[in-house]
């Protein structure tokens, strides 16, 4: 299952899309504030936002374990994420931590674009820490622009992520109604030997009234499906 061919596919279509941007509002999605893992340049709809991620370990048992908690902040245009990782496998523990301060710099109305920057810090115990290869701290920009694809349909939009540890590219269309496709495609630039540096994640996202949404993705780097679910107040 080669998703970083989709993605690819996926971008070489939007860059031929791209002389039909035009001027359009943010999404109004519960989760327009992220793709999957990364954070768009868009605020949340929601002052306060949570969502949980359960990994899919065997669907015969069935074995689900929970993979990650993420609260959100928004006060006008700065958003304050915390993300809680557990480390799956080989069993349910506290991987690491996440803290990201973004504030939304840069909205451009005319390209259905916006800019945000932020910092971030990470933290774990003294058993995970080498990961980081010493960054524990980053700057982080984010670039995100919607394109008219089809008439009066949603936008494609496009998500670009850096700080000192990943780049990250993602996209969200919508396809039907309520129902969207989405996808990230991340590499790990860090300075250590780590086999595993690039990855990616493709599956779909359904809005449900009340403020919740539904993820259902495959990530090609645990190969699981994994289910993320959100809220938002």
């Amino acid at each position: 299952m080669n998703l970083n061919v989709c993605v690819v596919t996926v971008c070489i279509l939007a860059a031929g899309c791209w002389g039909t941007a035009a001027a359009r509002g943010s999404s109004s999605s519960i989760y327009s504030a992220g793709v999957i893992d990364f954070p768009t340049a868009l605020d949340q709809t929601e002052d306060n936002t949570f969502h949980g991620t359960v990994e899919i370990v065997d669907i015969g048992e069935p074995d689900l374990r929970l993979a990650n908690f993420r609260w959100g902040l928004q006060l006008g245009n700065f958003q304050l994420l915390t993300d809680l990782h557990i480390q799956t496998e080989p069993g349910e523990k506290f991987d690491f931590g996440e803290i990201r301060a973004k504030l939304r710099i840069l909205p451009l109305d005319e390209i259905s674009t916006d800019i945000a920057v932020g910092v971030l810090g990470r933290f774990a115990d003294s058993g995970e820490r080498a990961r980081f290869d010493g960054r524990d701290a980053s700057l982080f920009a984010i670039l995100t622009t919607q394109i008219d694809v089809i008439g009066d349909a949603e936008p494609l939009m496009l998500n670009f992520y850096l700080d000192n540890l990943f780049f990250s590219f993602g996209f969200e269309l919508g396809v039907y109604q309520f129902i969207k496709v989405v996808a990230e495609a991340d590499y790990l630039h860090s300075r250590t030997d780590v086999p595993d540096r690039s990855f990616a994640k493709a599956g779909i996202e359904i809005e449900g009234e009340q403020n919740f949404y539904f993820q259902l993705y495959y990530a090609d780097r645990n190969e699981h499906f994994l289910v993320q679910i959100g809220t938002g107040f």
